[in-house]
């Protein structure tokens, strides 16, 4: 019986990565299904079968790369450090070739990630790469102040330097928040990039000894997707415990 389901399963993956493929099955449901359920050897799957592609246009890239960005950031969460360099280096290549003006905000956000990403791995590049990774952001901001990346990025930056260095997890949420603002009025539906701000803004919430609003911002993660198992089985259910001590 559970040959019987391991077959079908690859069956599906094959079928649903050959529509990938050609773009002709949405990549963006695919890695929404993959993120709520944690199910991170599916999202590795796509990026792949993406990455394959060939002729990719503009908007093609730019949803490749923050599918790539998402599944960086989660594998240098999981210490998975060999992992990360292999994908670190496709993202640098398909950022490098985004050269397009249009695209200067978006890219310089992505660019204040991957010095972030970078010193994830080497803690000794901080100093060099820190610098940097404010400058892209702080530019991304100034090119379109209505984009939201770039605030997500000020947001990391402050949340995970540490104080003596001059971060603040108030200052974070404040740019987190802006972003999130700017995400509710895009309209967006069933996106990764929304739930993961959301659950960042509860984990701020819990750093600022806030657990009230943190509370709020895992529920409002829940409402919008029951089934978000990352904030349902581990950061609420923390929360939950906390409180009863």
């Amino acid at each position: 019986m559970i040959k019987i389901k391991q077959t079908i399963l690859s069956v599906s993956l094959i079928l649903l990565l050959t529509g990938l493929s050609s773009w002709a099955t949405s990549p963006k449901k695919i890695i929404y299904r993959a993120y709520i359920s944690v199910d991170m050897q599916l999202w590795r799957a796509v990026i792949d079968s993406l990455h394959a592609k060939a002729n990719k246009t503009l908007e093609q890239e730019l949803e490749l790369l923050n599918y790539e960005y998402g599944y960086i950031g989660w594998c240098l969460s999981q210490k998975k450090k060999q992992v990360v360099g292999t994908y670190l280096k496709r993202y640098n290549a398909r950022l490098s070739r985004l050269t397009s003006d249009q695209v200067r905000s978006l890219r310089s956000a992505y660019r204040s990630a991957y010095y972030g990403f970078e010193i994830g791995l080497s803690k000794i590049k901080a100093p060099l790469l820190g610098p940097k990774s404010i400058r892209e952001a702080e530019q991304s901001v100034e090119l379109d102040p209505k984009g939201w990346l770039g605030y997500v990025q000020l947001g990391n930056i402050d949340f995970y330097k540490p104080s003596l260095f001059g971060g603040s997890k108030g200052n974070a949420l404040k740019y987190y928040l802006k972003a999130e603002q700017i995400l509710l009025r895009e309209g967006v539906n069933q996106d990764w990039n929304l739930l993961s701000l959301w659950a960042q803004i509860g984990l701020t919430y819990e750093a600022l000894n806030n657990p009230k609003n943190a509370e709020l911002y895992y529920r409002k993660a829940l409402n919008a997707e029951p089934q978000f198992k990352w904030v349902r089985d581990e950061l609420y259910m923390n929360l939950k415990k906390k409180k009863l001590r």
